[in-house]
């Protein structure tokens, strides 16, 4: 969990203790699966699938020792990935490198004002 979670609003207001059997719901499967073995339910989509086969990612990964997280140069296979998925996209510039522990009050009321819903004020001008 992070900060958008202990900041967000209650979704209490969703739920009720009554069941609305109206309600129905069918999963389906997200395409890109069906470019796996998965064994899915028809119909079956042909696979459309964007990103680079075994033999890429074996291949631009080769040294990265992922015996465990730290072991990986982060910034590297951060930009491996992106290249893998994203392909010529330009790759996200470099952080601000703001600290963000100053004015940190400041900053969690700004963006607690940034989550509350938006009102819209009725004007009782009739041109509005």
């Amino acid at each position: 969990m992070n900060l958008n979670d202990a900041l967000a609003a209650p979704m209490s207001d969703i739920f009720t203790t009554t069941p609305n059997t109206n309600w129905t719901f069918t999963a389906t499967p997200a395409a890109i699966l069906y470019c796996t073995q998965l064994p899915l339910p028809t119909p079956f989509v042909p696979c459309n699938d964007p990103t680079p086969n075994a033999k890429y990612w074996s291949r631009v990964t080769r040294g990265m020792d992922f015996d465990d997280a730290d072991l990986v140069n982060g910034a590297m296979f951060n930009h491996v990935l992106w290249k893998g998925i994203m392909g010529k996209a330009p790759y996200p510039s470099t952080p601000t490198g703001k600290d963000l522990r100053q004015n940190r009050d400041a900053l969690l009321a700004r963006y607690r004002q940034m989550l509350r819903p938006k009102t819209v004020l009725k004007s009782s001008n009739s041109n509005f």
